[in-house]
């Protein structure tokens, strides 16, 4: 993984970054497991509008390599959700090192364990750090959601 990685606080110019990010991944990625209605509300849910909107009521981070944001993720609470990565840039970990962040963050603030809505494309990359599924939401609007958790501390 490259070691010029930073992971910062969203700000407000970075919305429109954000948004392309989610929507590539939507498009390119979380289409061959969702119908195209779902992939569609889905595209039209995260504008850059929205994105800054969900940054006043969660804690958003991007990643940055140089001056470019390759990817996001968003904690509020216990729960993390909207973890996306440039897809140029998938299967280098930086999901992982993104994951890793977020925890430390949870664990820092005496959160010990967390949860997060997995899409079924991201299932089995939340598996493989160590989240396990609770129950499956199914919507009209979104598809299938997988609610996953994970303990942050070791027993």
């Amino acid at each position: 993984m490259n070691t010029n990685l930073l992971i910062r606080d969203f700000i407000d110019e970075d919305s429109g970054m954000v948004s392309s990010i989610i929507k590539e991944n939507l498009v390119n990625v979380n289409i061959k497991d969702y119908p195209e209605k779902i992939i569609k509300n889905m595209s039209r849910i995260f504008t850059p509008e929205y994105i800054s909107s969900i940054s006043k009521i969660r804690k958003v981070y991007v990643v940055v390599e140089g001056n470019k944001i390759i990817g996001t993720a968003s904690l509020d609470q216990d729960t993390i959700y909207t973890v996306f990565i440039d897809i140029l840039h998938h299967n280098k970990g930086i999901g992982r090192f993104l994951i890793d962040f977020i925890e430390r963050i949870a664990l820092d603030s005496g959160t010990t364990s967390l949860k997060l809505p997995s899409s079924i494309t991201a299932q089995g990359f939340y598996e493989k750090l160590g989240y396990h599924a609770l129950e499956i939401i199914e919507s009209e609007d979104f598809g299938k959601d997988i609610i996953m958790t994970k303990n942050l501390i070791k027993e």
